[in-house]
């Protein structure tokens, strides 16, 4: 007996209070917390504008209504968002990342790295991201034909990347003579870059920088090969790098390389997050791509809202790393050439 109550007595009361707490509203954990958004690239590129985007409407629909934070954590075309986010994030929905697509290629042909795309908490796709070779209109190459004959050079940020990888896979699989420039922190120096003349153009940008710094519209630069599965609406005159590949085995290997489009702007967070707080980030995220109000803001920026759920995405990982020995070992050899 504990003052005066016995244990008979205080079981109903321990019940009525485990009753309480398990009836707690699900913004209990949210409430007053701030969640951390990284992007997996520096500023001004499709990821870091998809990310700041989103932001608000996470706050508007997560329970709770927790302050999101947008934080750029570029370095190796993603790789180091990925690895943080696998690693060292805590696994409680504080922290979660839009990083670049291409992690899943690195995986492929890296099996050591340090992350599994498999294990990863998928939240779900705004968007694929469909990107584009860009060619400068001063450069003396303006088509494939032609870089076919003539050098081209062109801007990217890692080894790993789209920027570096397609034309690099172009050179030895469509008979390209592209140089490629690595090193530039994100889309916006490359475009810097490309406006000074240090280069004729950037191996992989998107629609939306593109059209956004008037390119298109001054005719500065036009979109000269697609990195994708299907030509773009957008630029439907741009062959994609799958159809370029003069034979089938060297299609295969651009269908790998190239997949990343389809997984596109995707919001992930650490591997092992309790399946309650999964459920709120989902939830939040099947809102968010229905809202008239973000789904306007969206093509009004240029970023088409094409959702997938996180089952979706994994099916395309899955896939990814199914791929043949032969594909993965062609790819991953011309990556080699490029070290």
């Amino acid at each position: 007996m504990i003052r005066g109550v016995s244990i008979a007595g205080a079981a109903p009361l321990l019940m009525a209070a485990i009753a309480v707490a398990s009836a707690q509203t699900p913004d209990a954990f949210y409430r007053n917390k701030s969640i951390n958004l990284l992007v997996g690239s520096g500023e001004g590129g499709g990821f870091d504008l998809s990310a700041r985007l989103v932001a608000p409407y996470l706050t508007k629909y997560l329970p709770g209504n927790p302050t999101v934070v947008v934080q750029n954590v570029p370095g190796a075309s993603g790789l180091r968002a990925a690895e943080f986010i696998f690693n060292v994030a805590p696994r409680d929905g504080t922290t979660i990342a839009v990083t670049q697509p291409s992690i899943v290629q690195h995986k492929v042909l890296h099996p050591s790295a340090r992350f599994d795309p498999r294990s990863f908490t998928w939240i779900g796709r705004l968007g694929a991201f469909v990107t584009f070779g860009v060619v400068w209109h001063t450069a003396p190459v303006q088509t494939i034909e032609a870089a076919r004959q003539r050098e081209i050079i062109l801007g990217a940020v890692g080894p790993s990347g789209p920027g570096a990888m397609l034309p690099a896979a172009l050179n030895q699989l469509a008979g390209t003579k592209i140089s490629i420039v690595r090193g530039y922190r994100s889309a916006a120096d490359i475009g810097l870059a490309i406006e000074r003349g240090e280069i004729h153009g950037s191996g992989s940008a998107s629609y939306e920088f593109v059209s956004g710094k008037g390119w298109l519209d001054k005719k500065l630069a036009r979109l000269f090969f697609t990195i994708g599965l299907a030509r773009s609406d957008k630029a439907a005159d741009a062959p994609t790098v799958v159809e370029l590949a003069r034979d089938e085995r060297g299609k295969n290997i651009m269908r790998l390389a190239a997949s990343a489009s389809e997984i596109g702007r995707s919001i992930m967070a650490p591997p092992g997050l309790a399946a309650e707080r999964a459920a709120m980030l989902r939830t939040a995220f099947e809102q968010i791509v229905k809202d008239k109000e973000f789904i306007a803001e969206s093509l009004r920026r240029g970023l088409e809202v094409e959702p997938l759920s996180a089952d979706g995405i994994l099916r395309i990982v899955a896939d990814d790393l199914s791929m043949s020995t032969d594909v993965v070992d062609g790819l991953r050899a011309i990556m080699e050439q490029q070290k």
